[in-house]
């Protein structure tokens, strides 16, 4: 065991960088003592390196992990500074990226970089989400472009719905604190110029090659898809396209990532590797794989998956092709090192752990389960490769896409067999049509070739979607990922050593995790719950007694709304049954639920909506009054409803077992 640890160093202080981070998230403040620290760990470090003893390799190994912890920590803080956060002036931006198109508006990113108030200029660097009314005006602007307003930017908040997806958070990964909208008379483009943003150039190309798709005659499906495919522009991709390739267990291919990334670099290997026969070729079949790989994750907008996925493969050529032999674990570790130096908020995004498990589980487990079977014709070895590198990628990515999507597609082998093989072959045509689309007759005949093949995956994985059970809905705690997480390790320990203590372990740990997760589903079974969503639309209460939910709104919803979405979270969350969807106008009785024409009764308490109060008759005196954006007490004096959580709902409002929530 210490001896394959020491053939990783990279896997040590890519550990120790990595528990800086998790700690400087929570602490979450730069103190300048830590400097003094990380100074004073350094010294000590350097003169046990000059009096080395082996009595001291415990304190040369803890003192290398302190440093790299500290250094974890002041990472993280110093790299998310909040800017300077101005209001109550004139601001000059520019467009960051391409404009989405949302129901009522153009969404996209700005980056503020001159603050104009009285007569006072100040620079700054500020990114904001911006949303724009949309008109002709809006629609024509483009990334690149500087435009002037004086709207101040407000503090991105949540909902504070159950389960909702912490968007908030979500931003200020990515440094954006704030929004803003602009109606059409609100802002005006300028001719300032902007300071060069390579991001903004990337983006500036992808429109412009997004344009010679436009021009193919395809449907809106073919052209999104194969957007994402070869470009890594998801924002034209529909829920229900999103919805059928997730069934299918194919939604990684829509986002480009390492998947992609891997199979231009096995193109690109195919087509120079006779380089690597000689000393000279070596380096340069190294640079264009590197070249390659950049400049394609270029053309897709520079997304931080594609930099990921690009700087993974860049550790990986160089390490293989040096003339040592390399550990393939210290080159992935070594690639995870530097990208969270550079960006140590890689560490909490989904796309960063699904993708080194999905590469780890295809560098351990793949090789192992290939061996399982051998067939003598070439063709069948082929797929049984591809079903086994299927098979690792989603046994090492489980955990985390269970704990982020609560859903496990069943049909994934299966789908995964056509689909790398047909996206192995629509990114070169995709990028051949982009490059050859001024040669007309042949550009014709490779639009066809990916019509057809687009549309025959579409079908395809339309129709695995329709399967029997082909998505089954989990759902883990944070705690679950963890005990999961520890005994698939355990496991592959006890692969790796044979030794049975791994083995006993990871037989506790997943025992622990079906207590754990039995204790919770137990108490769901008891679970008698008031919600009323925050929702400006309308009022939306969920009232849940164990598995049994009911949801209550002023008029009726379909699926693409926001409602259905937040009752689905929910759901979701707590494994409950299919809701019944009701109204405050119907009339509806059962063992758990009285609900007439506005008035519920509920767990003994009584609920009606703002308006409907004074037609109540004196049977019904409400517990809960509920509308206008408010959540009233009235009625029963020991009704234990704490004064606190009376007033407006900017958080959903939640009462359980007789105590009111946040």
């Amino acid at each position: 065991m210490k001896k394959i640890i020491d053939n990783i160093p990279f896997l040590r202080i890519t550990a120790a960088l990595s528990a800086g981070i998790l700690f400087g998230s929570l602490l979450q403040t730069i103190n300048y003592v830590l400097y003094a620290v990380l100074v004073l760990l350094t010294i000590l470090l350097l003169w046990f390196n000059a009096y080395y003893k082996f009595k001291l390799a415990v304190f040369f190994g803890l003192g290398t992990f302190l440093i790299f912890f500290v250094t974890g920590i002041l990472v993280f803080n110093l790299f998310n500074i909040k800017p300077q956060l101005y209001r109550n002036g004139k601001f000059i931006a520019t467009v960051q990226e391409i404009l989405q198109e949302k129901t009522n508006s153009y969404q996209s990113v700005l980056e503020i970089h001159l603050f104009l108030r009285h007569d006072s200029l100040f620079t700054t660097n500020e990114k904001v989400l911006v949303y724009l009314a949309k008109d002709e005006k809006a629609k024509a602007l483009q990334p690149g472009q500087t435009i002037l307003f004086n709207s101040s930017p407000q503090l991105i908040v949540n909902s504070n719905n159950p389960f909702e997806f912490n968007y908030k958070k979500y931003m200020e990964r990515r440094k954006i604190y704030r929004l803003v909208y602009l109606p059409s008379d609100a802002w005006m483009l300028t001719t300032h110029d902007a300071p060069f943003r390579i991001s903004v150039f990337a983006e500036q190309l992808r429109m412009h090659l997004l344009s010679t798709y436009i021009k193919q005659n395809w449907d809106e499906q073919q052209l999104n898809v194969l957007s994402a495919l070869t470009l890594g522009y998801k924002r034209g991709l529909d829920p229900e396209i999103k919805r059928t390739f997730a069934s299918a267990g194919a939604l990684h291919i829509l986002a480009v990532s390492g998947l992609h990334v891997g199979i231009l670099y096995l193109i690109i290997t195919f087509l120079f590797g006779f380089l690597k026969k000689q000393q000279t070729g070596r380096l340069f079949f190294v640079l264009a794989v590197i070249i390659s790989l950049w400049a394609f994750a270029f053309l897709t907008g520079l997304s931080p998956s594609v930099k990921r996925a690009a700087a993974m493969f860049t550790f990986v050529v160089v390490g293989q092709n040096l003339r040592r032999q390399i550990n393939i674990y210290n080159t992935l570790t070594a690639s995870a090192f530097f990208l969270l130096l550079l960006n140590p908020n890689n560490l909490f995004e989904a796309g960063f752990q699904l993708s080194y498990s999905a590469v780890f589980g295809i560098v351990y487990l793949q090789p192992r389960f290939e061996k399982l079977l051998f067939f003598r014709l070439i063709i069948v070895r082929y797929f049984w490769s591809l079903l086994t590198v299927t098979v690792a990628a989603q046994i090492a990515t489980f955990p985390f896409a269970v704990f982020y999507f609560n859903q496990f597609p069943v049909y994934f082998w299966l789908s995964n067999l056509l689909i790398i093989p047909a996206v192995t072959l629509l990114i070169p045509l995709g990028i051949i049509l982009l490059a050859f689309n001024w040669v007309p007759f042949f550009s014709v005949i490779v639009s066809g070739i990916i019509a057809y093949m687009l549309n025959f995956l579409i079908n395809f994985l339309s129709k695995i979607e329709h399967l029997p059970q082909s998505v089954i809905t989990l759902n883990f705690s944070g705690y679950e990922l963890a005990l999961v997480l520890v005994s698939l390790v355990s496991i592959l320990f006890f692969i790796e050593f044979r030794h049975q203590k791994y083995f006993k372990s990871g037989l506790l740990f997943f025992l622990l995790f079906l207590l754990f997760s039995l204790g919770r589903h137990t108490v769901d079974l008891y679970r008698t719950e008031i919600i009323a969503y925050n929702y400006s639309q309308q009022n939306v209460l969920h009232l849940i007694s164990g598995k049994r939910n009911y949801v209550i709104s002023e008029k009726a919803f379909n699926e693409s709304d926001l409602a259905h979405r937040l009752v689905e979270n929910t759901v979701v969350g707590l494994q409950l049954n299919r809701p019944l969807y009701l109204t405050f106008s119907e009339s509806y009785n059962d063992s758990v639920l009285y609900l007439n024409k506005g008035a519920i009764i509920f767990d003994r308490q009584v609920v009606c909506l703002q308006n409907e109060r004074q037609t109540m008759s004196s049977p019904f005196i409400p517990d809960l009054i509920v509308g206008n954006g408010e959540v009233l007490k009235a009625g029963r004096e020991n009704y234990s409803l704490q004064s606190r959580f009376i007033g407006s709902v900017k958080k959903a409002f939640r009462i359980s077992d007789n105590k009111a929530t946040k």
